[in-house]
């Protein structure tokens, strides 16, 4: 009789632990999309004798170019040039 006690208390207080939660706390405001909201780069990868990169500013930062649609594409770098590579068509994916 005490184990069916304990679990209809545990199952209980379970119930009202949940339905606590699932509300704004009183005094408070409901929560927004806006803390869902991520943003996304606005800069676009170009390539020149330096490699890849973005200006910000005045200053110059590293990247890559976004992935080509497609399987078998990969990174990778020989000496001087770095781009995405097709390992299967064996050919450079020239964008910018």
């Amino acid at each position: 009789m005490k184990i069916r006690t304990a679990v209809g208390v545990l199952i209980l207080s379970s119930g009202f632990a949940t339905a606590a939660l699932a509300g704004p706390a009183p005094g408070q405001r409901p929560a927004t999309n806006e803390a869902l909201i991520s943003k996304v780069a606005d800069y676009v990868c170009i390539r020149d004798d330096r490699g890849w990169h973005h200006m910000r500013g005045n200053r110059r930062v590293v990247c890559k170019p976004v992935r080509p649609r497609g399987a078998f594409w990969g990174w990778r770098c020989e000496g001087p040039r770095c781009g995405w590579w097709h390992r299967s068509d064996r050919r450079w994916h020239d964008r910018g």
